[in-house]
């Protein structure tokens, strides 16, 4: 992610290389939103004084970030920002663009990559919660931290024995498991009670 744009989108791709096209695209047709994104962002970077997105040619645009700390401004090019800043300025167009033109389903495998471990916690309940009253997410995680976000009702737990077989999916819930998802995954226990009550490879 780059911040720059030569065009507009409402569709984030994958990897999040057209983020700028997004940016754009979204401020450019829901432009209240900026407000929502800035209050995101805020929470996380209090010393932030505003996005722009510059005109840099007929239809290419170049975002900027720009800070103020004692009245001392720091103007930081959007592509120089660390890996977790930019996941925050994802999420908080994720939750913007769900309230925005939603519902959304949303597929992030491993948020919590590049997240100081402080930050995982705001991050995951930030994006759970914009999604509760519409929309859908679906989060895939090794990270302790972030597993301890969501509640046994709705998490799953995927296991194999080998890259030659299939993946057993079962619901946390379903599981009998003592105190939480990571602790026991820590001991080993999840290994222990799959065998124990003679779970199958589908």
């Amino acid at each position: 992610m780059d911040g720059e744009s030569s065009g507009e989108t409402l569709m984030p791709k994958r990897d999040g290389s057209n983020f700028a096209e997004w940016f754009t695209g979204f401020l450019s047709r829901y432009p209240a939103a900026y407000t929502q994104v800035d209050e995101y962002i805020r929470k996380i970077m209090p010393d932030i004084q505003d996005i722009q997105n510059e005109q840099i040619g007929k239809e290419s645009k170049h975002m900027i970030v720009r800070f103020t700390v004692n009245h001392a401004p720091l103007s930081v090019e959007f592509n120089e920002l660390s890996d977790g800043e930019k996941c925050f300025f994802v999420c908080a167009l994720v939750v913007a663009a769900n309230r925005y033109y939603g519902p959304l389903f949303c597929f992030w495998d491993e948020p919590d990559n590049y997240l100081a471990l402080s930050e995982v916690g705001f991050f995951l309940l930030s994006l759970r919660q914009s999604f509760q009253g519409s929309g859908q997410i679906l989060v895939t995680s090794h990270n302790p931290e972030a597993i301890r976000k969501f509640s046994n009702e709705n998490t799953f737990v995927l296991d194999r024995k080998s890259h030659l077989e299939p993946t057993l999916v079962r619901l946390l819930s379903e599981l009998p498991i003592q105190g939480d998802l990571v602790g026991a995954l820590i001991r080993g226990d999840i290994e222990t009670i799959k065998k124990s009550i003679g779970l199958r490879w589908l």
